[in-house]
């Protein structure tokens, strides 16, 4: 799966970068970037499903509904960690099991803002 990601430049420093931070940028941001279109498509469908008028919202009222579905939507909020970590490969999966609770936050703020940034 690894092979078909696609490639973020960050400049990786394991000498200055916390292990999370590697982790993150190695292995989290090119998955949410290949899940991307996926990710808006799932989002798009689960604000239809609560019957939220989308187009009827401000875009601080969009930012503050993307918020609140990936912070306070338990459901929502795994389907999107399901996305990601369904990307895995088994080193990864070892990994991530050893600090779950923080990349999972990771993984939803960087879908917030990655969302977020791509809202009309």
């Amino acid at each position: 799966m690894a092979k078909v990601r696609p490639i973020v430049n960050i400049d990786n420093k394991p000498e200055f970068h916390l292990e999370n931070e590697l982790f993150q940028n190695e292995v989290l941001r090119p998955i949410l970037k290949m899940q991307h279109d996926i990710t808006l498509k799932v989002f798009f469908n689960h604000i239809n499903n609560l019957g939220i008028v989308w187009k009827d919202l401000k875009k601080s009222k969009k930012n503050q509904c993307v918020e609140n579905q990936l912070s306070k939507n338990i459901q929502f909020k795994n389907l999107v960690i399901g996305i990601v970590v369904g990307q895995f490969n088994e080193l990864e999966m070892n990994k991530y099991l050893l600090n779950s609770r923080e990349y999972n936050k990771r993984i939803l703020q960087m879908t917030i803002q990655r969302i977020v940034s791509t809202i009309k």
